[in-house]
């Protein structure tokens, strides 16, 4: 079992990594490009993307899950492939028509100013209208790393990211696009991916395909039925949007576009940690739901254990360098080293990344609560973290204590809902497996 784990655990780590690592590459293009009022209309549009990609995972995990535990029934495993692909086709087109007819006042309800709104427009706008690139590369990458090929999938992100980058550069540097050019290499890079993983149907490696008879039968319920135990995935993205949309008002308010720049930096560097912590929730899922069809719970604990215990370490080993090293960090995203951005990001990071240990928990133990189709657990956990806990609490202590208490808020939260976790997971297993 530790030879798996280590298999796909690391193997999506990297995938995540490259998936995430292009967002920081495209932050960063951004910052040198554009400069700061770029990095902020990149933080307003962020929580578009977060919706889009929540909706991707959700129908991907949710639906690849399913799969997942019914794998030896050919039948459903291709209905459950056909449905995703159908429900996406439908959410793509209603995304595309909001990019095209309601960017601009969805802008300015999430914030940008009239400094920020030529640059956040044309990104937001045609992120939107790339939908459904995003949505079906998700839904793809989930089955297929289900389908027993988490190679092919870490090797279609790692194309899709390095590509991302090599865009970025020739739209943004030499055909000095923009904005605009970053999010048409960002929206270029998942169909790449996609070109990549249609080798494990060229190659007959798939136990599933596409099937127009699975359609005539669909009901409204299978969307719910399919999504359900991936819905927590896209609560946590979900909410990741929400506490972005609720900071930044929160930054407007004390220090202006300058802090929203900031906080650019922080997200951004989130998206990087979370993306680890969901390199490993995601890598360990199809062993857990391998586990819980098998009945071996004494393996199901081992993966919980190691999963955490890596989680941990490697947040260690991150928060440490942050602490010793901080304006290496900050200044890749601050050209002009502005002090006041410096002060506001390095102030952020060391206070707000506390949280992140609490968070790799609550990760782990959601996707856990998934995979052997548990779902009200996970829930639960993303609802308190995203929008319940961390609204209340960043309201209230940025009241209090301004930005240091809105920092401080996120910690709170995870730790809260790190304690309703670990109580989960062990009534979980006593109930579910020892009795």
């Amino acid at each position: 079992m530790l030879k798996k784990f280590v298999h796909y655990v690391f193997l999506n780590i990297i995938s995540m990594l490259a998936l995430s690592f292009y967002i920081i590459i495209d932050t960063l293009f951004i910052a040198n490009v554009c400069g700061s009022s770029g990095v902020a209309a990149l933080n307003i549009s962020l929580p578009g993307y977060g919706f889009i990609y929540g909706l991707g995972l959700m129908l991907g995990v949710g639906s690849a899950t399913r799969f997942r535990i019914f794998y030896n029934d050919y039948d459903k495993k291709c209905a459950f492939f056909t449905k995703a692909l159908f429900f996406a086709s439908i959410i793509s087109i209603l995304f595309m028509i909001i990019g095209l007819f309601f960017s601009e006042p969805i802008l300015r309800l999430l914030g940008a100013s009239d400094a920020v709104m030529p640059f956040a427009f044309p990104y937001f706008k045609y992120m939107l209208i790339f939908t459904p690139a995003f949505i079906f590369n998700d839904i793809l990458l989930s089955f297929i790393r289900n389908d027993s090929n988490p190679g092919l999938v870490s090797s279609a992100v790692m194309l899709s990211s390095f590509a991302n980058v090599f865009l970025d550069y020739i739209f943004m540097y030499i055909f000095k696009w923009g904005m605009f050019g970053a999010v048409v290499a960002t929206g270029i890079s998942p169909i790449l991916s996609m070109m990549l993983l249609s080798v494990h149907f060229l190659q007959h490696k798939n136990t599933f395909k596409f099937k127009l008879s699975s359609l005539k039968l669909i009901k409204f319920t299978d969307f719910f039925y399919q999504s359900a135990l991936g819905i927590s995935s896209l609560i946590s993205e979900v909410s990741s949007s929400i506490v972005i949309i609720i900071y930044n008002f929160i930054l407007l308010k004390y220090v202006g576009d300058i802090g929203v720049a900031a906080y650019g930096v922080i997200a951004n560097i989130s998206l990087v940690i979370i993306a680890v912590f969901r390199g490993i929730s995601d890598g360990i899922q199809p062993l857990v739901s391998e586990c819980y069809v098998k009945h071996d719970y004494k393996n199901i604990w081992f993966i919980i254990k190691l999963a955490i215990a890596l989680a941990l370490i490697l947040m260690s080993l991150t928060y440490l360098y942050f602490t010793l090293f901080p304006t290496t960090v900050t200044n890749l995203f601050n050209p002009t080293r502005d002090l006041k951005f410096e002060k506001i990001a390095i102030d952020g990071m060391l206070i707000y990344f506390i949280g992140s240990f609490f968070a790799s928990i609550n990760l782990i133990v959601s996707v856990v609560s998934q995979a052997i189709a548990k779902p009200r657990p996970a829930f639960i956990i993303s609802m308190l973290r995203g929008i319940i806990l961390i609204v209340i609490f960043a309201l209230v202590f940025s009241y209090f204590w301004q930005v240091r208490g809105m920092w401080a808020s996120y910690v709170v939260t995870e730790l809260v809902v790190a304690i309703f976790s670990l109580f989960s997971l062990s009534n979980i297993m006593e109930n579910e497996f020892i009795n």
